[in-house]
């Protein structure tokens, strides 16, 4: 039997488990923006700025990391930037799975970003962002509103 693709009905309606998915997209970028990337956010500009201690930068180069110094900022700048991604829904995909990335290795290498931060809750992050990374934003996202913004021009085409 070959494929048959489902009739265009248009834009389909927001349904209650679209505003489901907005709310778990929220709630753990908000989670961890507030409990574990606060602190090492202000962390990383001081180090940057005014060339302070930072602890992540000393766990990373007693675990061997080359570059530590280097290696920290960076890792705590693609965190911001992709949990900003995932909390409007843009390149969710893309940016989920920067996330899952980061928290797999946040997981396997013991560094410690906060103190409220254990494997357990690492996991559950690690869960979160890995579906977001296969399932997408949902309706409730800007890449939805871009991608139907773009099949009605072409439509109109």
């Amino acid at each position: 039997m070959p494929f048959q693709p489902l009739p265009d009905r248009g834009p389909d309606k927001i349904h209650l488990s679209d505003v489901g998915l907005l709310l778990i997209r929220i709630a753990p970028v908000a989670i961890f923006s507030y409990y574990q990337l606060g602190s090492q956010l202000s962390q990383a500009i001081e180090f940057i700025w005014d060339g302070r201690e930072w602890d992540l930068v000393l766990q990373l180069d007693e675990k061997g990391f080359p570059a530590a110094a280097i290696l920290a900022p960076v890792a705590i700048a693609i965190f911001t930037i992709a949990l900003l991604g995932v909390l409007v829904g843009i390149f969710t995909r893309i940016n989920a799975f920067l996330l899952t990335v980061l928290s797999g290795f946040i997981l396997l290498t013991p560094v410690i970003l906060s103190a409220t931060l254990n494997p357990q809750a690492t996991t559950l992050y690690l869960g979160f962002f890995a579906g977001l990374a296969c399932g997408g934003g949902g309706r409730l996202s800007l890449d939805y509103a871009l991608a139907t913004r773009r099949e009605r021009r072409r439509m109109h085409l």
